[in-house]
């Protein structure tokens, strides 16, 4: 089975990463990173690290699938605590992989693929770990919090591959600062009890309009405010450049210009829409929340994968079509329910399980064989 063609290989090895957006936040802990690298073996492999921070928050995740299958309840305190760290750990190893492949002279493009390849899954991680946080079920609500995370995100690889420049932020928020939010409203259920986000604002600013509006209703409108934001510029930026401004290397084979940005970001948001409807279902049988959370993390990942695959390697996006028929199959009968939805849900995760493992593993053994690396230890480079 081949997933990257020839040329696409070849595009490969001539990317070159150029970030953008840094935030204050960045630069603030870039001497706590500079420090920590320092303390690394040399042996250590960039993506090994990157690994090695999932793994602890895979950890966290099925803890507190256990510990609250259907998201609602009251989990240990320790739970929270845990997975709020898993993030904090996440975050900070993935961002020294790169410090390390510069210090041992091991950079390649597979370590920014496998890089953002593990931020897809993570982005899904982190989201469960704060629904289950403040204690809320599948609805509405937790489904336009998701989709308020995961829009921005992905539109973020989409802005990359048609200006050049991944953006972490606009210079005041981004990533890692909505990764602290993330791992702080853990923290808070953590120290607090999930019981907290239930307090009602009108106890807090007694003229507040809305007598029945929660802390994690405020949480909710925040996460889609800073969505929005983000959105707008992201749109902004695209939109107000043109795409013949990128060098020539660059554009490759991509394909550029209006209508192409128009129709990948449709691509996107379809993938938004299939997520927003599968997600707000909560006419669910026992176990069904959390497997219909995981099929579309899954198919969310690999459609950025391929997205930011079809950048690096200077090729026309081409959304993998069949995880998203498997989405919208799920979606459609969460609503007419014509099959048993548990049991869809359950054979759609089965089968986006084997179709995610083989498409990575294809991918990074691809890439391997293509530029003599090998993916977690160090190799000397080929002349």
């Amino acid at each position: 089975m081949r997933v990257l063609s020839q040329r696409a290989l070849e595009g490969l090895r001539k990317y070159v990463y150029k970030p953008g957006g840094y935030t204050w936040l960045d630069h603030a802990h870039t001497p706590f990173w500079n420090c920590l690298t320092a303390q690394l073996p040399m042996w250590l492999a960039p993506n090994l690290i990157t690994l090695s921070g999932l793994l602890v928050t895979f950890a966290a995740y099925f803890t507190l699938w256990y510990e609250l299958p259907e998201f609602a309840g009251i989990a240990p305190k320790w739970t929270y605590i845990f997975a709020g760290t898993s993030i904090l750990i996440y975050t900070n190893l993935d961002c020294i992989d790169g410090k390390q492949a510069r210090r041992t002279n091991s950079s390649s493009p597979l370590g920014q693929l496998f890089d953002h390849g593990c931020d897809a899954i993570a982005l899904h991680v982190m989201l469960t770990f704060v629904q289950a946080a403040i204690n809320m079920p599948s609805s509405v609500l937790t489904s336009v919090a998701g989709i308020a995370v995961y829009l921005p995100w992905m539109v973020s690889h989409w802005e990359e591959y048609h200006t050049g420049v991944l953006m972490y932020g606009d210079g005041h928020f981004g990533i890692l600062e909505a990764n602290y939010v993330l791992a702080a409203v853990t923290f808070v259920s953590g120290i607090f009890g999930p019981a907290i986000w239930d307090y009602r604002l009108t106890n807090l600013v007694a003229a507040w309009p809305y007598k029945d509006m929660e802390l994690k209703h405020a949480l909710i409108l925040f996460a889609a405010a800073v969505a929005l934001i983000q959105f707008y510029g992201q749109m902004r930026r695209v939109f107000m450049n043109s795409w013949t401004t990128l060098p020539a290397a660059e554009r490759g084979h991509k394909e550029l210009g209006n209508a192409a940005r128009l129709r990948h970001l449709a691509y996107a948001l379809v993938l938004m829409t299939l997520g927003a409807i599968y997600l707000a279902d909560d006419k669910l049988k026992w176990g069904q929340a959390r497997l219909a959370t995981l099929l579309y993390g899954i198919v969310y990942a690999i459609v950025a994968t391929q997205l930011i695959m079809d950048h690096m390697c200077k090729e026309p996006f081409r959304p993998p079509l069949f995880p998203m028929a498997v989405l919208a199959t799920a979606a459609l009968n969460s609503v007419v329910e014509l099959v048993d939805a548990r049991m869809v849900a359950a054979g759609a995760v089965a089968i986006m399980i084997v179709y995610y493992g083989v498409y990575v593993s294809t991918i990074v053994r691809q890439v391997c064989a293509f530029l003599g690396i090998k993916c977690f230890s160090i190799t000397p480079k080929r002349a």
